[in-house]
């Protein structure tokens, strides 16, 4: 009895050692420094909202790598393409929700000339969305066998749809003192889940 206590005891107090990463706590007898408070994003330091777009398209490679049934190697090239085409598609859906507050304010556009230059711009934003995910399947299928492929064809629309559809929740979530662009995250919430729609 008594060594099964003197065991819990030494595990109790071994265990937040273990959970703290290398070179993570202070060398002993040295004074403890506060870390600083929270203030807006510096550079070099990514937003919530970047930091939840990470961790949804780190979430939706492991989906796709389980779902197509890819080794270590063929899963990192995977992982590469669609990093390279998230950076295009990023820019491109930035641009196009600025391009759908504009027509929605179509209305009070008297200009009939820039209105159809603001419709020209939206539908190039299309067919670049277009071309982006074209190439991307193009450079997927030099990585990917046929089977691997229609797999991919049908998971990731369905995949990234949902991931969106997280990414949307999150955002929408107000939160006393938010920084412009954070992601509102209620305490003891833990994100968004894997099974939202």
């Amino acid at each position: 009895m008594r060594a099964s206590l003197v065991a819990m005891l030494v595990l109790a107090a071994a265990a937040p050692a273990r959970a703290q990463a290398p070179g993570q706590t202070p060398p002993v007898g040295a004074p403890r420094t506060v870390p600083p408070p929270p203030g807006p994003p510096r550079a070099g330091r990514p937003s919530r909202i970047e930091r939840l777009k990470q961790r949804i398209r780190e979430k939706r490679s492991l989906d796709l790598a389980d779902a197509l049934g890819l080794d270590e190697k063929t899963a990192a090239r995977m992982f590469a393409v669609l990093a390279h085409y998230d950076e295009q598609f990023d820019r491109l859906l930035a641009a196009r929700a600025d391009m759908q507050r504009a027509l929605n304010a179509a209305d009070q556009i008297a200009d009939p000339r820039a209105l159809q230059q603001l419709i020209d711009q939206a539908v190039a934003n299309k067919r670049a969305l277009w071309d982006a995910e074209e190439h991307r399947l193009v450079d997927l299928r030099a990585i990917l066998t046929p089977q691997q492929t229609a797999r991919l064809l049908v998971a990731l629309p369905a995949l990234e749809r949902k991931l969106q559809n997280q990414l949307q929740k999150a955002v929408a979530r107000p939160r006393a003192n938010q920084e412009p662009g954070d992601v509102a995250r209620p305490r003891g919430n833990p994100g968004p889940r894997d099974d939202d729609p």
